[in-house]
């Protein structure tokens, strides 16, 4: 009688096994299909045919948004050295065209912000931004 409740039981666990790796597979293709980024590893002609809208969609930026400031357009860092939602510096916000819109990048909008951070990734691609060399979409 034991001996057939050791059966049962370590089938029961076999088949749980299998059906949570059946679901981890199933599961890890849907991310990879929806993680689809198209602003990934372009050159910068490439770059030029990216839209603001695709771009700021796109699943690198939702994540270094989220990284560098939590999404959070007020967001300061670095003890002050780094801004806004993108965490760029006083250098980056002057490069590309942030002074038309405030002193500084914690005092834009953030779609200001979300402008001037596109415009330097036209320029530089997702080089100014350390998180984004890693992120696997």
């Amino acid at each position: 009688m034991i001996r057939n409740r050791v059966w049962i039981s370590t089938a029961f666990i076999f088949c749980a096994l299998q059906s949570v790796q059946s679901t981890v597979n199933v599961t890890n293709a849907a991310v990879i299909h929806v993680a689809d980024d198209p602003t990934r590893n372009l050159s910068k002609a490439e770059r030029k045919k990216i839209s603001f809208e695709v771009w700021v969609n796109s699943p690198t930026a939702k994540y270094v948004k989220k990284v560098e400031s939590h999404n959070n357009c007020k967001s300061t860092g670095g003890k002050g050295k780094y801004q806004g939602t993108w965490q760029v510096s006083a250098g980056f916000w002057q490069s590309y065209g942030g002074l038309k819109y405030a002193s500084k990048a914690s005092k834009a909008t953030c779609n200001e912000q979300d402008l001037v951070a596109y415009k330097g990734w036209l320029a530089r691609g997702w080089s100014p931004w350390p998180p984004a060399k890693n992120f696997k979409p």
